[in-house]
This record gives C-alpha cells, structure tokens and sequence, in this order.
C-alpha cells in the first residue's frame, strides 16, 4: 500500500483561480490543479481529492467544465459538480461514451487518487468554445493521450495545457502515450501567440514559449541518443538502462505502468 498524503492551496493569478492538490507518496511527490476562469471550470481533480476540491468551488459561480484528457485526477469530480450546479461537461469527442461507463483503474491509481470517478454524461467539443465574456479554442493536443486537448482562452491569452507539457525533461511516460505524437502537439501549440502557460502539474508558468522549446529539444536530442545506440546494435533494455540508469519508485509501483522505455520503445519503432 502506498502512503499518501494531502494538501490543498488556493491562489489567483490575475482573473484565473487556482487550487493546487498536493499529493506526497514516497519517492514521488506530485501535484494536481484544477482552474476557473470566466465561469469555466478545467478540469475536476481526483475523487480521492474531492473534500479539497470542494473547498474551492463551494462558494464560485460555475457555469461549465471544459476536460483536457480521460484521466481519473482530471475527470474526478465532475459528476458530482454537474449535480451540485446542474451544468454540463465538455471532453473530446472520443471520450463522450468513455465518461459514462466507470473507469477501470490499477490499484496503484486507486491508492494515489482514489476510487473511479463517478460516471456523467458529457458532450464533445467543437472546434470553439463559448463562455460570458471568452471564446476558447480547442485544440487536439494527442501525445499523452489520444483524447488530449489544450485550452486557448484568446480574450487573456492563457494556454491550459494540461498533461502535455509537465516537466521540460521527462524520464517516465504512461505505458499508452506516444512521444511522437506529443512532440508534434508542442509544435502545434508553439505557433500560438501566448506566453503563460498552464499547465496542470506545474502551474502557471509565465516563460511557456521558452519552456516548450526547452522540452522539444530535450526530446528530439534523447531521440538522437536513441537511434544512435539503436545503430550501435543495443536493445531497448539497454538502451533504457544507459540513457535513464536511475531507478524511480514510481516504475515499480505502477508494475511498469510508468517507465522511461515506452519512450525508448517508440523512438525505436518509428526512428
């Protein structure tokens, strides 16, 4: 069983509210946020953070949930906030009949963020969306998941990113996520004309452009070093061991589930 505890900070940054969830497990400390601006609520934590999200919006006006991804601490609450305001939920198209089936989950996911979410009914995005005083562009973002979408709000100019960006340099990636196609997402939102980023494991960054480039680079060097000793005729064992030889808990915890080679395994495949 992994130990875990949690936090909660609430905090604005201009017209946006922020909750920042904090979750400490051993070896991995991590954090979720959820947002609000103009009545929009993105995204909706995790249920086993449903007392500390709920603080946060007790008292605010919520006019819809916009989702950037079918993750458990993205979509986590969002059944009961449709009761408790009677509003409606936005996810990419794909994930419309997923939200309202429960979502099956690995025991470590159980333990970390708690049960599966609560089923709800949502609608699909279009291309647009409409709040009281924003229009907001969607914008498929597949990488991480094949359902990802980041947020453009164009009256403040933000740029919700949810899962995509993270962490210039990762080391881990889900089991199921496809570096490439993230690569290709950084480049899509990059042509945006924004520079706060918000991000849902980081913040709000306020050198998004600068961030994004960093990562993109990170990422097209670790390909090079991949195809490098992919040439040299190293394994994608190997391969994972030189280039990542430090062991994250996280890997062991999750079976594998999170692991540096599916990032190995996909520049090999597609190099």
């Amino acid at each position: 069983m992994i130990e875990v505890e949690k936090n909660r900070i609430f905090s604005t940054y201009g017209p946006l509210e922020i909750v920042e969830h904090i979750v400490k497990i051993p070896g991995a400390p991590m954090n979720v946020y959820s947002f609000l601006l103009d009545g929009v609520l993105i995204d909706t934590a995790s249920p086993g953070l449903r007392t500390q999200f709920f603080e946060f919006i007790e008292h605010k006006t919520v006019d819809h949930v916009l989702h950037t991804h079918f993750h458990e601490d993205h979509i986590g609450n969002t059944a009961e906030v449709i009761q408790k305001f009677g509003i409606e939920a936005y996810i990419h198209p794909i994930s419309v009949t997923k939200t309202t089936t429960e979502m099956r989950l690995p025991r470590y996911r159980q333990n970390v963020w708690g049960p599966p979410p609560t089923p709800f009914t949502s609608h699909a995005y279009s291309s647009t969306f409409a709040s009281k005083n924003s229009v907001w562009d969607i914008i498929p973002t597949p990488g991480h998941t094949e359902d990802h979408v980041a947020l453009y709000n164009r009256q403040h100019g933000y740029l919700f990113t949810g899962d995509l960006f993270v962490t210039p340099k990762p080391k881990i990636v889900l089991v199921d996520e496809n570096i490439l196609a993230t690569m290709a997402s950084l480049e899509k939102v990059q042509k945006l004309d924004f520079d706060t980023m918000i991000c849902h494991h980081a913040g709000v960054l306020e050198n998004g452009q600068a961030l994004i480039d960093m990562k993109l680079n990170y990422l097209k060097e670790l390909q090079y070093r991949v195809q490098k000793f992919m040439n040299e005729g190293l394994d994608v064992f190997e391969i994972t061991k030189t280039i990542f030889p430090k062991q994250y808990p996280i890997v062991e915890h999750s079976n594998s589930e999170w692991s540096a080679m599916h990032m190995i395994r996909v520049f090999m495949n597609n190099g």
